[in-house]
Formats: structure tokens, sequence, C-alpha cells
């Protein structure tokens, strides 16, 4: 009953703000975002709208795109988390956050060594910059995802709408392409394929959760949409990961099933562009890029060089490194890029932090385990790709670690508590 009181306090400043409202479309857009706010808070109170603000973010975060007006680097899904947490803070106030040691230990020394490399570099403002963008992404948004504690219908509902925000974008990136590869609703081809790559990680768990009469055509659904968007990106790096992928799932699950489902898959795959090859087509999607086409010599020079230059400079440094430094992560290699800014040290570490997120995937029998495939995903892309700051990377490695925070749970026969209310949504399996 006192959530439905929030009204009062809502209606009065929003009538004051219309003639604000009227000044410019940035602000009016503002102004509806607000409105819709107040309405969600008046129907549905503070916990639901809680949870479907962050349904929204989840769907927004593949469309990399969506930014703010006037903030390159902040999205309407960075946005929406902040908005969702704030919601939630009377819940999860009253809620205890456990994390694993590994990652708590991890994230310390991570954070530690990032300061001391940041306090010796030759520009110390802009290395904080960098370096909490990296905290921000591995760190931060894992552990509030793990106190803001999604279970059940609410997790697979946030997998859901990772996987609906990809489908749009990549329609988007469908109807863009004309011939040259594509970025979807991101602002880069090599991002779009890495949203592509990061939603077919999330099929393991959808597998498991969804209710049998829905299953097969969501699944084949997502998979079908997340390689479309790999093969349009052009994106080698991404097709490489999922092969990887498609190969590791297959060996970590001992299913027969999903061995054979892959093999079927990646058939069709390679006869639709192979075809496409053999008919001429334009050597810009990725396979035909992975196989030579498309003057990726120039890229693969590019990329060597940037990976010599970061190696040349974590060797010059190997404890704390020289501090995150570059305006534009010139080596393809996440690794290397640690190293460079923060030494080996740091490299440690952040390679802590993320075996913690991938460990429950050698448990038995768990739903949850599955969700450390973002994880993973992150880990075998990492040196092919420099993401480290991204936030559609890092809300997809808060669900590994809740995954890992369930699997403890679960071990130890602990009931979750202060859980969100769960909204009506897609029908999933009683092992979820």
């Amino acid at each position: 009953m006192k959530e439905r009181l929030v009204p009062v306090f809502v209606v009065g400043p929003l009538l004051l703000g219309i003639p604000v409202a009227t000044r410019s479309l940035m602000v009016a857009a503002a102004f509806a975002a607000v409105v819709v706010l107040a309405l969600m808070l008046v129907i549905l109170g503070l916990d639901r709208t809680s949870v479907w603000t962050m349904v929204a973010a989840f769907a927004l975060a593949p469309c990399v795109g969506v930014v703010v007006p006037g903030f390159r680097f902040f999205t309407i899904s960075d946005v929406l988390i902040l908005v969702s947490i704030g919601l939630a803070l009377p819940r999860l106030m009253a809620r205890r956050l456990w994390l694993p040691p590994a990652f708590v230990i991890g994230s310390l020394a991570f954070v530690t060594i990032s300061v001391l490399a940041g306090l010796q570099s030759s520009s110390p403002g802009g290395s904080f910059y960098y370096s909490a963008r990296v905290i921000l992404a591995v760190i931060l948004i894992p552990a509030l995802l793990v106190w803001w504690s999604p279970r059940g219908r609410i997790l697979v509902t946030l997998v859901l709408a990772y996987a609906a925000g990809t489908f749009v974008s990549v329609l988007v990136g469908v109807v863009e392409a004309g011939g040259s590869r594509s970025a979807g609703l991101t602002q880069h081809p090599n991002v779009f394929g890495y949203t592509a790559v990061l939603t077919l990680a999330l099929l393991p768990f959808l597998a498991r959760t969804l209710a049998k009469s829905h299953r097969a055509w969501i699944c084949v659904t997502v998979f079908g949409i997340a390689f479309l968007g790999i093969m349009i990106s052009g994106s080698r790096a991404a097709l490489v990961v999922a092969l990887v992928l498609l190969v590791l799932v297959p060996a970590a699950e001992r299913s027969i099933i999903a061995a054979l489902a892959v093999l079927g898959s990646g058939l069709v795959a390679i006869l639709a562009f192979g075809q496409r090859i053999e008919a001429g087509g334009d050597g810009q999607d990725a396979l035909s890029r992975l196989l030579g086409a498309g003057n990726v010599e120039r890229s693969d020079r590019a990329r060597i060089e940037g990976v010599e230059t970061v190696w040349a400079s974590a060797l010059e440094h190997p404890l704390l490194g020289s501090g995150f430094t570059f305006s534009d992560f010139v080596a393809h290699n996440a690794y290397a890029q640690i190293a460079a800014a923060a030494g080996f040290l740091g490299l440690a570490a952040f390679a802590v932090v993320c075996a913690s997120m991938v460990t429950p995937l050698f448990s038995k029998d768990n739903v949850h385990r599955q969700l450390a495939y973002p994880a993973v995903v992150f880990l075998i892309a990492a040196p092919v790709s420099p993401n480290l700051t991204d936030r559609y990377i890092g809300i997809l490695l808060g669900l590994s670690m809740v995954g890992a925070v369930a699997v403890h749970e679960a071990r130890r026969g602990i009931l979750p508590e202060g859980q969100a209310q769960e909204p009506s949504g897609p029908p999933v399996s009683r092992r979820s």
C-alpha cells in the first residue's frame, strides 16, 4: 500500500515540468521517460517497476549505439540499470550481499594495483578514468546484479530480454548491410559481432530453463539470429569464438543431443554461406573474411603491430604497468592491454576475478551453472578483442556471477533472501 502512495509525491512535480519539457526535443524525451516511470510506479509499485526497468536495461544492453544524447559512452541501458538499482534500494538494504572470496580478493587486488599504476602514470586522470570503466564493467556491475539477486522467472526474463535486444539489432543490421559490414544498433561491426556471440552463450541456460512447449522454437530463433548477426558483422574474432563455443558446450555438458544440434546447424550455416561465396559474394561476411577475403591483410598487420607495442610496454613495467593511458586500446588483446596498464600483478588479479565467474561450470546438475558461458566467451575472446569497458559485456558477466552465487547457495542449502517480486513472463521449467 505504501508503494502506491508514490504518485502523491510525483504528480505535482510532473505537472510543473510540462512547460519546461517544451523547450527542446531532448528535454521532452527525458520528461516523457519520467512520466512513463511515474506511471509504472503508480501501477506496479517500487519493486515491480525496478524489475521491469532492469528487463528494459538488458533488452537495450546489446544496442550499444542507443546512447544518451551528448554522451557517447553513456547508454540508455546504463541509465536504466541505475534507475532499477535505485528503486530496489529499500529491498536491497535489507539483504546481505555475499560474493565468492576469490572474486572479492581479486577485485580488491585489481582496484589497488590500478590505483597505484595510475599514480605513477604519465596521465593519472586518464588512467583513473579508463581503469574506472574497466572496474565498472568487470567488478561493480556483477556485484550490483548479485545484490539485486534475480532468480527464477525474473532471471529467465532478463536472459530473453538480452536476446530480444540482439534480435532487434540484427534486424537493423540486415536492413543496413548493403554489401558491407554491418554494425546493427551498435557503434562498430566488431561490437555487433561480440553482442551476437554473447547471445549465443545464453542458449545453454535457456535450453535448461524454458518450458518444453516453448524451448525448441525460442532456442532455434536465438541461435539463428545470433549466428546471422555474427556473419553480417564480418567479425572474424566473433566467428572464431562462436566456433570454439559450439565445440566447448557439448563437451562441457556431455550432451549427445547438443553435439548433434551443433553439427546440424553448423552444416546448414556452412552450406548457406558457402554457396554465397561461390556465387561471388561481397566478401564482407565473417566466414569470407576469415578465409582471407575483404582485404584483411591491413587489419591483421594493425593488430599485430598493436599487440607488439602494448607487449613491449608491459615488459618495460612488468609489476604495476604504466597505467591505462591509451585513449583507444591499440592492441586487440585484452590480456596484453591489462598487462601493459596494470602489470602482470594486475593481470593475475584480473584472471582471479574472471575465474571466479566460470568455476561453477564444473559443478554438477545445477541449472545456474550454464550462466557461466558468457564469462567463458569473455575469456576466449580476450586474446582477439580489446573490449574491457563495455557494459553490454559487464551485464552478462553479472549474470555469470549471479550463477556462481546461486550454485554456492544450492550447495549449502541457502534460501536467497530479499527477492524481487516476479513479473508475469515466459513459462519456465521447474528446474529454474
